[in-house]
């Protein structure tokens, strides 16, 4: 097939173009404007000054697709950003589909869905694209919108593999009654060649896995509040590394708000402050910064069971308390469920699910699917870069 150009792609959708760093300030403009909706809240991203620092941190290359109407007015956006990784084993780029923001008109919506489908359909075949073939997004459970909009999908020839299930989880408080079975730290500078050579040997059967050769220098390049001392490392008791992770705060390029704090946290919070043994976090301001602190996604040593795997990543989430911060955040997948028998961890859960896109020809036939069976090990998915 021969390449394509975005530049001859977009000629057909005249109200579609890439941004440039020149767009910043229409889009952070556009963007704080939006919020995302659940039951309880609405959720509010904020950026910063400068829209394009946290797509630097989530990887190396991002489009950003902008839509403006007849007046030159922003009606929508999203991000494409593209990473190596590696599918079925074989190394591969992969894409994330993120920030989309599309407010209600119907006759640009046309456009935007026609664009995004077309664009699914010869990503394949542009280098601007990096020949991606497989991209992955996530949507809140609850949010019929999106699910109307995207996954349960009005548009014709796209369609949305679920992957996976998990819950956002929210930790607030833990109970200091945890007994430890590993021994668990910070990493120092001199565990860097120990977390790179482990990271490296983790076996590339995990959809979307990193090419930790590539991803672990980068994050301590380009993330900002990051370093080596954020990893942390759980040693069994002959001193064998069994698994590593890292937490980290992007709030210098993504910020959190809700718009209302519910009346059952604040409840909550109130009587945890008055229970003996319980560790609790401070509570979030309404209308003001979340400082929420993301364990990345844990590495585990391969030949691991469920149930260490799940001990340890309980003791990671009582380890991490040490820092400051309103609430601990991590990615507990349905098929792992750590944190779901956890007693001594105070928790609040979204219902989120990961998702791959793909181009569904008119007879119905859908390009490059993934077999993927779920139960089998865990997509690679990094919530903090959402």
């Amino acid at each position: 097939m021969k390449d394509f150009t975005l530049k001859s792609f977009f000629a057909s959708y005249p109200h579609i173009n890439l941004a440039t760093e020149a767009d910043n300030q229409d889009i952070l403009d556009f963007y704080h404007q939006q919020s995302l909706t659940s039951k309880e809240s609405d959720i509010i991203y904020e950026r910063g000054n400068n829209f394009f620092s946290f797509l630097k941190e989530r990887s190396e290359n991002s489009l950003v697709l902008l839509m403006r109407n007849d007046s030159g007015f922003i009606q929508g956006m999203g991000v494409l950003s593209y990473r190596p990784g590696f599918i079925d084993g074989r190394a591969v780029t992969v894409g994330y589909l993120g920030d989309l923001r599309v407010k209600l008109n119907r006759k640009l919506i046309r456009e935007w869905r026609s664009m995004y489908a077309n664009l699914m359909r010869l990503s394949p075949s542009m280098k601007e694209t990096f020949y991606c073939s497989h991209y992955q997004t996530v949507l809140i459970d609850d949010n019929g919108e999106s699910r109307n909009n995207l996954a349960e999908t009005k548009i014709d020839n796209l369609y949305y593999q679920r992957l996976a299930g998990y819950k956002m989880v929210n930790i607030i408080a833990r109970i200091n009654l945890f007994k430890t079975e590993y021994h668990i730290r910070w990493a120092t500078s001199s565990d860097k060649k120990l977390i790179s050579t482990f990271l490296q040997t983790i076996f590339k059967r995990s959809l979307f896995a990193h090419d930790w050769s590539l991803e672990f220098d980068r994050r301590l390049e380009a993330w900002n509040n990051f370093s080596i001392q954020d990893h942390i490392l759980v040693f069994d008791s002959q001193g064998n590394l069994n698994a590593v992770t890292s937490i980290w705060n992007p709030v210098k390029t993504k910020q959190i708000k809700l718009t209302s704090i519910p009346k059952g946290m604040k409840l909550l919070h109130k009587f945890l402050k008055i229970l003996p043994l319980i560790d609790a976090k401070k509570l979030p301001e309404e209308n003001s910064v979340i400082d929420i602190m993301y364990v990345n996604q844990i590495n585990f040593e391969d030949s691991l069971n469920f149930e260490s795997r799940r001990k340890i990543a309980q003791e990671i989430m009582h380890f991490s308390f040490e820092k400051k911060f309103n609430m601990l955040a991590y990615a507990d997948f349905e098929n792992e469920n750590f944190l779901g028998d956890c007693k001594t961890l105070i928790m609040q859960k979204m219902s989120m699910a990961l998702f791959s896109v793909h181009y569904k020809e008119d007879e119905g036939n859908v390009i490059a699917p993934l077999s993927w069976v779920g139960e089998d090990s865990t997509p690679t998915f990094d919530m903090s870069l959402v």
